[in-house]
């Protein structure tokens, strides 16, 4: 009879033979890529993105200054601006600007709600992008009508890819 000290130092009778090694490198490989491959399968389309925004209704394109650089060396730090050209009375005003970075880990990326107090309606903020994609703007305004820019914007070095 053997004493439980000796039975764990024991080596095991048989080795892992190199097929099966190759098989479980195989699936630790195959195993490490299904998050991204998740990711993308359960991707939402941007115009469903924005259609939740607008509840539902199809804003009107233009009507939005969008200013967002084509090409972006860093995902972490993306500077934008963006401007509607609206009185910003009580009777006509832009209630809100929505975000939305499709390939975003958390897609909807900002909103900012503004009134007639704001005096203008005029964002700039710094955004954190994933990877390559198409950044969508969706305005609100008083009158209940929806307003909406796009753009497509290469990054080199992705941020956010972590899920946070």
């Amino acid at each position: 009879m053997s004493s439980p000290i000796s039975r764990a130092c024991a080596r095991p009778e048989r080795e892992p033979s190199r097929r099966q090694l190759l098989a479980a490198g195989s699936a630790g490989l195959a195993l490490a890529a299904l998050p991204d491959a998740a990711r993308s399968a359960t991707q939402t389309p941007l115009a469903e993105l924005i259609a939740r925004v607008t509840e539902g209704a199809t804003p009107m394109r233009g009507g939005i200054v969008f200013d967002i650089p084509q090409l972006v060396e860093n995902g972490n730090s993306v500077d934008v601006a963006i401007g509607i050209d609206s009185p910003m009375t009580e009777a006509d005003h832009v209630r809100w600007i929505h975000v939305i970075a499709e390939k975003n880990p958390y897609p909807n990326v900002a909103r900012f709600h503004l009134s007639p107090r704001s005096g203008r309606a005029r964002i700039s903020a710094t955004l954190r992008l994933a990877t390559s994609q198409k950044v969508a703007v969706v305005a609100a305004l008083s009158n209940g009508s929806y307003f909406m820019a796009d753009a497509d914007i290469v990054v080199t070095l992705s941020a956010c890819i972590d899920g946070g």
